[in-house]
């Protein structure tokens, strides 16, 4: 594959990335914004509030869940590759996503080889994102909500191709396929944001 395919080939991957969500007829933005929402207020709250949540009202618990919610709503997401020194950010500005050939602060970075990032972007059944993150695919950003929406985000191309084979939200089954997707979008997004934090703690027992 020359230069010229292989950039195209990426801006093509996100660019239906991009257009899948703007249409989402698999509902699977609707799946994974709740979940991240809750995975970024579980991270804001403390060892002492996560004690005592049995003992908040529901009023009380709403309002903090609510303090969190917004996943992929105004975000940019860096994708760099590191053999071939390209880039491209993928942007949700109000829910609406689009894509750009350069990166201007995005606010985070997901980055791997060119051939891996392709294979992530489509879905490839033969890539595990998750078992990836930390040797051939990194995420980085300021803000541990970015990255974990970063992360949640790599997880829709996953959740696409398995609604594409079969298990769609808006036929006739569609509790049954309510149930699988939901289930199956909390169990990624958990184990990646598993795997992220487990992969820092790691970084930091070798530094320390």
């Amino acid at each position: 594959m020359n230069e010229e395919e292989r950039q195209h080939s990426l801006e093509r991957s996100l660019s239906q990335l991009a257009h899948d969500i703007n249409i989402d007829k698999f509902m699977l933005m609707e799946y994974l914004g709740p979940i991240v929402d809750g995975c970024c207020a579980a991270l804001n709250v403390s060892l002492d509030k996560a004690r005592d949540l049995h003992k908040m009202s529901d009023s009380e618990f709403e309002e903090y869940m609510s303090m969190s919610a917004g996943s992929f709503k105004d975000i940019s997401f860096c994708f760099r590759t590191t053999d071939v020194q390209e880039q491209y950010s993928l942007v949700f500005d109000r829910g609406r996503v689009k894509v750009f050939d350069e990166c201007i602060e995005p606010d985070a970075v997901i980055t791997s080889t060119f051939e891996h990032l392709a294979k992530v972007l489509d879905a490839d059944p033969n890539v595990s994102v998750i078992e990836s993150l930390g040797s051939t695919v990194s995420v980085s950003g300021l803000d541990s909500t970015d990255v974990v929406q970063a992360l949640g985000f790599l997880c829709y191309p996953t959740l696409l191709r398995m609604a594409r084979s079969g298990v769609d939200p808006s036929s006739l089954m569609s509790d049954d396929a309510d149930s699988i997707i939901l289930a199956a979008a909390s169990d990624m997004v958990t184990k990646i944001i598993k795997k992220w934090i487990d992969t820092l703690s790691e970084a930091m027992d070798e530094h320390s």
